[in-house]
């Protein structure tokens, strides 16, 4: 008898249809589940390969003309090439999105256990990948602006409709983490929330955790936590402190379980880390 773990979720917002899979080989550790967007006839994020059949079997009879990408990451690309093939659609995204979901990449064993491999997605299987953003990604009705937002991944985009007040975020939100993936930059998270503070926006369609109104308050929120995350990093550093010390200081606890079961991946470490040796570029 089966004991995985499979969620679908789903929300209506406007013209935006929310769908969200989630995936796990057992009760726990629990599925992180991922949201995908759909508005008038393009898709926006495409969920984990583990979730591939809920996500054919629901998007089946929805029109889609076009796929977009905000970032290379399993449990938003996993299923583009299945969704482009089952639509016969072409995949836009930012050319290092496209140059890494040529083949299916390697993964650590709990992003097998969460998410899965990528399927290859390029003209090489027969997908229609396009490896730059039109400015803009135009819908019959509606104008989306690919944005860079790096320190999640190198290749994050994020998409806004302007008229409509709407981004489409990625894992660029995310509330505020207590972790950092190994390589993730607080800096350049920090200038991609400056950034994206200076758009018209209200609706964050994030691919975790959606904030339908007073989104860009959220995002300030964020930058906010992030840049005092960092002063104080600094400032202890200067004063002295180890990694752990800062740890401690900022009254964070490094979770050892989930470090050992995503590998040594996911840490509070390198959230403090970043803080102390990362750079803006």
């Amino acid at each position: 008898m089966p004991i995985s773990i499979r969620v679908t979720n789903s929300l209506q917002h406007g013209p935006v249809e929310g769908f969200q899979v989630g995936y796990s080989r057992l009760p726990w550790p629990k599925p992180i589940p991922v949201w995908t967007y759909y508005v008038d006839g393009l898709l926006i994020d495409t969920g984990s390969r583990h979730m591939q059949r809920e996500m054919l079997t629901h998007y089946a009879q929805h029109p889609i003309e076009q796929i977009a990408l905000t970032h290379f990451h399993e449990d938003h690309a996993a299923n583009a090439a299945a969704l482009a093939r089952q639509h016969k659609c072409p995949v836009w995204c930012g050319p290092l999105t496209a140059q890494l979901i040529t083949k299916s990449y390697h993964l650590l064993p709990y992003e097998h256990y969460w998410f899965g491999p990528i399927e290859a997605c390029s003209a090489a299987v027969g997908i229609d990948v396009r490896p730059t953003f039109p400015v803009p990604l135009e819908t019959e009705r509606y104008r989306f602006i690919p944005i860079s937002t790096l320190g999640h991944s190198d290749d994050h985009h994020v998409l806004l409709e302007p008229n409509e007040g709407w981004l489409f975020s990625g894992d660029f939100y995310v509330g505020n983490l207590r972790v950092f993936r190994r390589g993730e930059n607080i800096y350049q998270q920090i200038e991609a929330a400056r950034q994206v503070l200076t758009l018209d926006f209200d609706t964050l369609f994030c691919g975790h955790r959606p904030t339908l109104t007073n989104g860009k308050a959220a995002v300030r929120r964020k930058m906010d936590y992030l840049q005092g995350i960092a002063d104080e990093s600094l400032d202890g550093q200067r004063k002295g402190l180890s990694e752990r010390a800062i740890v401690r200081r900022l009254r964070m606890r490094e979770d050892w379980f989930m470090r050992a079961f995503t590998s040594n991946d996911v840490a509070v470490t390198y959230l403090i880390r970043s803080a102390l040796h990362d750079t803006l570029t």
